[in-house]
C-alpha cells in the first residue's frame, strides 16, 4: 500500500506523516495556536506547513510492515505530542487560575460578561485575551515552532518515551502552575483579606454604620484599580514563564 502511494505522491515519505501527526497533535493543544477561536482549518494548515520544515530533522523512518505496526507508530506520535503540548499548556492555565482567584477573591466574578473556555467571568476573558496578545508579540510562534523541533530532537519518530519521565514533568509542571497562580493572585487574595478584616473591625466599632452597602462597592472599586495598575506586571511575570518553558534535556 505504501509503495503504491509514493508512487503517487513521489518524495512523500513515512517520515513526513509520522511528523505531520505529532505537530498536528502539537497544534491543537499548544497556547496561542491551539485557542478555540483559531478554526480548524487554520491550525491544520498550520500544521501542513511546519511539517516539511521539521521533517529534515529526524532520520528517515522506513515504513511499518504490518497495519498493528503502522497503528503503534501513529498512536505513539500522538501521545508524544500530547505529553509535550500539555505541559506548556498546564503552564499557561496558570493565568485563568489566577483570575478566577482574583475576581472570587475581589467581587469581581459577580459583574455581567459572557464566558468561555479562558474562565468563567469577563475579568478572565480580558486578561486572558491579553496575555495570549503579549506571547504572540513577544515570538510566541517561533517559541512553539522551536518546542517542535525540540521534541522530535528529544524523541525521534517511531519510538516511545520513558512514561516515568513524562509523568515526573507532569507533576512539576502542574506544581509550577499552581506556585505561579498564586503568586500572582497574592497581592488580591492579601488585599481583600485586609479589607475584609478593616470592614469587619469598623463593623464592631461602628455597629449602626451599614458597613457592607459602603465597603462592597469599594472593595470592587479598589479592585478594579488595582487591576488596572498590575496587570501588565502580572500578564509580564506570565509571559516571561511561559517563555522560557523548556522541554526536559532540550539543548
Amino acid at each position: 500500500m505504501w509503495d503504491q502511494l509514493s508512487q503517487v505522491l513521489p518524495g512523500f515519505s513515512w517520515t513526513w506523516v509520522l511528523v505531520y501527526l505529532r505537530v498536528q497533535v502539537l497544534v491543537l493543544v499548544l497556547p496561542g495556536l491551539g485557542e478555540r477561536v483559531v478554526p480548524v482549518r487554520v491550525r491544520a494548515a498550520a500544521a501542513l506547513a511546519i511539517t516539511p520544515m521539521l521533517s529534515g530533522l529526524v532520520p528517515a523512518v522506513a515504513p511499518p510492515l504490518t497495519t498493528l505496526a503502522t497503528l503503534a507508530q501513529a498512536a505513539g506520535e500522538t501521545l508524544i505530542g500530547l505529553a509535550a503540548g500539555m505541559g506548556l499548556r498546564l503552564l499557561a492555565l496558570s493565568l485563568d487560575i489566577a483570575t478566577s482567584a482574583i475576581a472570587a477573591t475581589a467581587s469581581l466574578s459577580q459583574l455581567v460578561g459572557g464566558q468561555n473556555e479562558a474562565a468563567p467571568h469577563p475579568i478572565g476573558n480580558l486578561i486572558h485575551l491579553a496575555g495570549v496578545a503579549v506571547l504572540m508579540a513577544l515570538g510566541l510562534p517561533v517559541m512553539l515552532v522551536q518546542l517542535m523541533a525540540d521534541s522530535l530532537v528529544l524523541w525521534p519518530p517511531g519510538g516511545w518515551p520513558d512514561a516515568g519521565g513524562l509523568a515526573a514533568e507532569a507533576v512539576r509542571l502542574t506544581a509550577r502552575s499552581f506556585w505561579i497562580a498564586m503568586l500572582l493572585a497574592a497581592p488580591f487574595t492579601l488585599g481583600g483579606f485586609m479589607f475584609q478584616a478593616l470592614s469587619g473591625v469598623i463593623n464592631r466599632v461602628m455597629p449602626a454604620l451599614p458597613v457592607i452597602f459602603i465597603g462592597s462597592p469599594a472593595a470592587i472599586m479598589l479592585a478594579l484599580a488595582a487591576l488596572a495598575l498590575m496587570a501588565p506586571l502580572l500578564i509580564g511575570l506570565w509571559a516571561d514563564a511561559v517563555l522560557g518553558h523548556m522541554l526536559p534535556g532540550a539543548p
